[in-house]
């Protein structure tokens, strides 16, 4: 067990090397030009600003992940300790294959004596919560817009088969819940429906504040940019940037997201906000969430340390 805990250390810091030096080719990789900015203090202030907003929405994600792992495990977890695992896994997306973020999780899971069963499936949740979440939140907001980023992605020929794949994996996870109920039934009574139930709108609420802050930073930079902002405008931006969020998330591509979900934001935005300013208000989100991301891992180095 003590072999297991060293080799986990070593690994880690080996993964936390590996995704300071992606993150730092990512930043390169935006292009971004410094050159645009007129105003370095008032950039600066609202810069910082996003990056904390950002940084605290790692540690709202990270406390739903420390609730799942709580229920699942059936005791009380270190929950301080649980978030800044997160917060330090979390930059480890931005490694090639936007998988080795789980990997950290793993090696905590395992030194607290929980199976990987148990955090496979609380991962499962928190994927199907912030995904449920995303779509809700979009949904609601703009269903137009919800269509539109399918048809962007998958072309309009695909929609109706999509639409039928997702209908095919429902009917087959009902099928699958009949045929295997006593099974489920048995594994479930270890379970409180209740305290599930209290989990489930606990995460839930945490995944909606983490994404609706995502889109106000978009808001923010906007307004920054000299946009007017309306309730309309203002609640289409953050609309479209949670689909963006989710379809980047689900959709396998590059590190961290980067690809689809700026295409995302480009074609969805673009009528709100004006083609030219979308590209520059795309850019410097993503700048603001890499930042935002590495200041979550400044800050768990830190509590650790206290």
């Amino acid at each position: 067990m003590e072999r297991i805990k060293k080799a986990g250390k070593i690994i880690g810091k080996i993964i936390s090397i590996l995704s300071i030096v992606f993150i730092i080719y990512a930043i390169w990789k935006l292009g971004f030009d410094f050159q645009s900015i007129h105003n370095w203090y008032l950039f600066l202030g609202v810069s910082l600003v996003c990056v904390i907003v950002k940084c605290a929405t790692v540690y709202g994600s990270g406390m739903a992940w420390a609730l799942w792992l709580r229920f699942f495990a059936g005791r009380n977890i270190d929950r301080r300790e649980a978030v800044c695992v997160y917060a330090k896994a979390n930059i480890g997306k931005y490694l090639p294959g936007n998988v080795m973020h789980y990997v950290e999780r793993n090696l905590f899971a395992t030194n607290l004596g929980i199976s990987q069963k148990k955090l496979a499936v609380s991962t499962i949740c928190e994927v199907i919560g912030l995904v449920g979440v995303a779509f809700l939140l979009a949904a609601s907001v703009s269903a137009g817009q919800l269509a539109e980023s399918i048809r962007l992605i998958f072309g309009e020929s695909y929609v109706r088969i999509i639409l039928a794949i997702i209908a095919a994996g429902i009917v087959t996870v009902l099928a699958a819940v009949f045929f295997l109920r006593k099974k489920i039934t048995t594994q479930l009574r270890e379970y409180s429906l209740k305290e599930f139930g209290k989990t489930l709108a606990e995460t839930m609420v945490l995944y909606g504040i983490v994404l609706i802050a995502l889109g106000l930073i978009m808001v923010a930079l906007y307004a920054y940019m000299g946009g007017e902002i309306t309730w309309n405008n203002g609640s289409l931006i953050v609309s479209g940037y949670v689909i963006a969020w989710v379809l980047g998330f689900v959709i396998p591509g590059a590190s961290g997201g980067i690809g689809v979900r700026e295409l995302v934001i480009t074609v969805l935005l673009g009528s709100v906000v004006g083609a030219e300013t979308v590209l520059t208000l795309s850019v410097i989100h993503r700048l603001i969430t890499i930042l935002g991301d590495f200041l979550a891992y400044l800050v768990m180095l830190i509590i650790r340390k206290v």
